[in-house]
């Protein structure tokens, strides 16, 4: 996917860059569109957040957890988020977020905020950015505020400690946030996952005007179940055995390729795998190009890569396949030469 030209400026990392991570939190909201397409109902969907900043080389100096992020804190402003998410008809993220070359997607500021996980990663990148603003604001207002004999605490003015050496700024953020709807699709054990990459950008035409930047987007459909006939040897001609087949979509974030998987991702699982039950081919590399071809031409997305495993094929291997990346165009261009 080509990339966009930008009118963002993203500062370049520091030269320490520390990491808070919170694994698998449980958001039991309306986050993506329910398996049997029953508005609103929640289902479950687990969030994996890594924010990273400047640095926490003050905090392990001194043992303050002051100068930290304090992920106890996150949490509950992810909690007070997500309760406020579930209960909202539009998602305030939506018209925060942008992508690198400064636009945002119109579809996704009118879209129901259950219909996209777009709109719950955002909340979560945001929750991250925004405590890392919080952290770093009181960081700079304690290196004005020191121990008085007299009163606890007093002003600058009776300074006698020198600040932390590096504190924690907020000028550089970086929130990368995993989501796993693990029921999302009738058809796919694992169900859908979405990564995205978050980052502070400010705009060429004002670098005082600050904005979280979507990077990178990432879908993954994973676990597709299918039975067909497939392979070169007799026995397996025989009778059809199993095939998972996988697919991922990747991009710049907040551009018209991810509208596109989220408006098609639930009836392309089923397609794909009611496709490949009826299929019998010799190679893994036939299949899985059909898969690519459904997912591309017939559902308008602009790249996938397809992976396909035979878990039955060798006794002693897991699992084998291939994995291929189309795109529509090689279709189209494939098409054009035959």
């Amino acid at each position: 996917m080509a990339q966009p030209s930008s009118s963002i400026h993203i500062p370049q990392p520091p030269p320490v860059l520390d990491n808070v991570v919170l694994k698998e939190i449980q958001l039991p909201l309306p986050a993506a569109p329910e398996a049997w397409h029953r508005p609103g109902k929640p289902q479950p969907c687990t969030a994996t957040l890594k924010l990273s900043y400047s640095s926490a080389i003050a905090s392990a100096d001194t043992d303050d957890v002051s100068l930290s992020i304090d992920y106890g804190k996150l949490f509950r402003r992810l909690e007070s988020d997500a309760r406020n998410l579930a209960t909202s008809t539009s998602s305030p993220e939506h018209h925060l977020m942008v992508s690198l070359d400064g636009t945002q997607r119109e579809d996704m500021k009118i879209s129901d905020v259950g219909q996209d996980p777009r709109a719950t990663a955002g909340m979560v990148a945001n929750a991250g950015l925004g405590m890392l603003d919080e952290t770093a604001a009181g960081v700079r207002r304690m290196a004005h505020i020191q121990p008085s004999p007299r009163n606890g605490y007093s002003g600058a003015g009776n300074m006698s400690v020198s600040p932390a050496k590096y504190p924690i700024e907020a000028e550089y953020g970086k929130c990368e946030v995993w989501l796993h709807f693990p029921k999302a699709l009738l058809r796919a054990e694992e169900g859908l996952k979405y990564r995205s990459l978050t980052v502070w950008g400010y705009k060429q035409s004002d670098l005082q005007e600050r904005c979280p930047v979507v990077v990178e987007e990432e879908f993954l459909i994973e676990g597709i179940r299918c039975y067909c006939i497939l392979g070169v040897n007799p026995h397996e001609r025989i009778e059809k055995q199993a095939v998972i087949v996988s697919l991922a979509f990747t991009g710049p974030g907040q551009l018209a390729w991810g509208s596109t998987v989220v408006e098609t991702y639930q009836a392309m699982t089923r397609a794909v795998a009611e496709r490949v039950d009826n299929t019998t081919f010799k190679t893994v590399e036939a299949l899985a190009t059909l898969v690519a071809s459904i997912a591309t031409l017939e559902f308008g997305n602009e790249r996938v890569t397809v992976k396909v495993e035979k878990p039955s094929a060798l006794a002693f291997v897991q699992r084998s396949g291939v994995e291929i990346t189309r795109s529509k165009a090689f279709f189209q261009n494939h098409e054009a030469q035959q």
